[in-house]
């Protein structure tokens, strides 16, 4: 368990706010405590703001709750700054957008799960019952804007387990109401630094044992695996997450005769893709893999088969972005010895590897177990694919080569020889251009499909 922490300003959580937020943040803040102290409205400012700056951690986004109607509120705010607006009626919720600036606000409500993982019935309440249907103590707490000098209301012990370092949940059946909140304690768990409760990991694992992560619809579940590949080190809360088995919970066995991934594969795949994860962060450049968060999509999947690969697809129903990712991932793999074959050219690889999505193409290459294949996939991803011809197509129309689709076919075998570095120049290439021109019926060196 963690040493115990030092809240800051635990006794003026006031100023603990005010020092955390900074910007436009802090100007809509103090606009909306002016309001609420003017007005005696009664608002609250709510749940990962209040905990960031007891932590004194910058406060990224500002999170309100009224006992009233929270969309009239934000509406109101929208026409003060110019900013816009989205309201959701069925859950009493709105969000208003500045540039450089967020504010979400919520209506006091109580919630009620009608099944697990659906999304919940809900009903207005007070700030008491609103408290009691957040996920974790340490989201459970509150700032009263209105008052002058405001204490934390805290009914569940969160300020308790901040200084403890602990993620626990309020009651037994959180994550069979709302399995997503499982991913939320492996990323609050690694982002803070903090250990999950013994009973609150008891509790997940029984979730996770009873299937209850397949009740949750395929966009909550690719959202909530979105927001841990978004963390500024995704690969600490991703290794816990194959440790405790949610990764392999996201696809379960819908019928034994139909398994595509049955708890044996699930175990060796995801198996393999600890091991994956932990070289892609041994062996990628930091840099590579701070542009590339989706390198951490590749290296989970990197073991699996392509029937596996598509049920994935399936069921986070992927956009195109990430099942491009996780089928490239694949298709690399498969090709390793291709591309390790010395036999092969750099323009042969560059051929087999083009349009391929770079977060795949850096995993791999940090992953495959052949130093050659490596090689090769680095030297791709740093030099051949920017390799072009230096004529254009006006170039070669200049020259005297006709309109039509050998303009195309000259164009990818000057790109060819520049990746084989046998053009190294304007000059070099003219050369080439004008020995094509002389021998116009010979069609093998213009074949399309030809990469040497």
């Amino acid at each position: 368990m963690s040493a115990v922490r030092q809240l800051k300003n635990a006794d003026a959580p006031l100023n603990a706010v005010i020092d955390g937020v900074d910007g436009g943040d802090l100007v809509l803040f103090n606009l909306l405590r002016d309001w609420a102290q003017g007005e005696s409205l009664p608002m609250y400012l709510v749940g990962g703001p209040v905990r960031d700056a007891l932590l004194g951690a910058p406060v990224k986004d500002l999170d309100f709750v009224l006992e009233g109607d929270a969309t009239v509120l934000a509406r109101r705010l929208a026409g003060a700054t110019g900013g816009d607006v989205v309201t959701h009626a069925r859950f009493g919720t709105a969000t208003v957008t500045l540039p450089g600036a967020r504010v979400d606000f919520v209506t006091a409500r109580r919630e009620n799960y009608p099944r697990p993982g659906a999304l919940p019935e809900v009903s207005p309440g007070s700030i008491s019952a609103d408290l009691d249907r957040r996920d974790f103590t340490i989201n459970a707490l509150a700032l009263p804007l209105w008052e002058a000098s405001p204490e934390i209301l805290d009914h569940h012990g969160g300020r308790e387990d901040l200084e403890r370092g602990i993620i626990r949940t309020l009651h037994g059946n959180s994550f069979a109401d709302d399995p997503t909140r499982i991913f939320r304690a492996i990323r609050y768990e690694r982002r803070l630094g903090f250990s999950i409760h013994g009973e609150t990991l008891a509790e997940m694992k029984d979730a996770l044992e009873r299937g209850c992560v397949a009740s949750v619809t395929a966009d909550r579940v690719r959202h909530e695996l979105q927001r841990i590949l978004e963390e500024a080190d995704p690969a600490p809360a991703l290794r816990r997450a194959l440790q405790v088995g949610l990764l392999a919970a996201i696809q379960p066995s819908a019928r034994p005769e139909r398994n595509l991934w049955s708890r044996a594969d699930h175990i060796e795949a995801f198996g393999a893709s600890s091991e994956a994860l932990d070289r892609l962060v041994c062996r990628a450049p930091a840099d590579f893999l701070a542009g590339e968060p989706l390198c951490y999509l590749a290296a989970l999947v990197y073991r699996i088969s392509p029937p596996q690969a598509e049920s994935l697809i399936h069921r986070l129903n992927m956009p195109n972005s990430w099942a491009g990712v996780v089928r490239d991932t694949i298709a690399l793999r498969e090709m390793e010895l291709a591309v390790a074959d010395p036999a092969s050219s750099a323009s042969q690889v560059s051929a087999h590897l083009d349009g391929r999505s770079p977060a795949s193409l850096g995993a791999v290459a940090a992953i495959s177990d052949s130093p050659e294949a490596a090689r090769r996939l680095r030297s791709y991803l740093d030099d051949w694919r920017f390799r072009s011809s230096m004529l254009t197509g006006d170039d070669l129309l200049a020259l005297g080569v006709p309109a039509g689709p050998m303009v195309g076919c000259i164009l990818r075998e000057l790109r060819r020889r520049r990746i084989d570095s046998k053009v190294t120049d304007v000059a070099e290439e003219r050369q080439l251009v004008a020995d094509i021109l002389k021998n116009p019926d010979d069609r093998q060196l213009l074949e399309p499909g030809r990469s040497d």
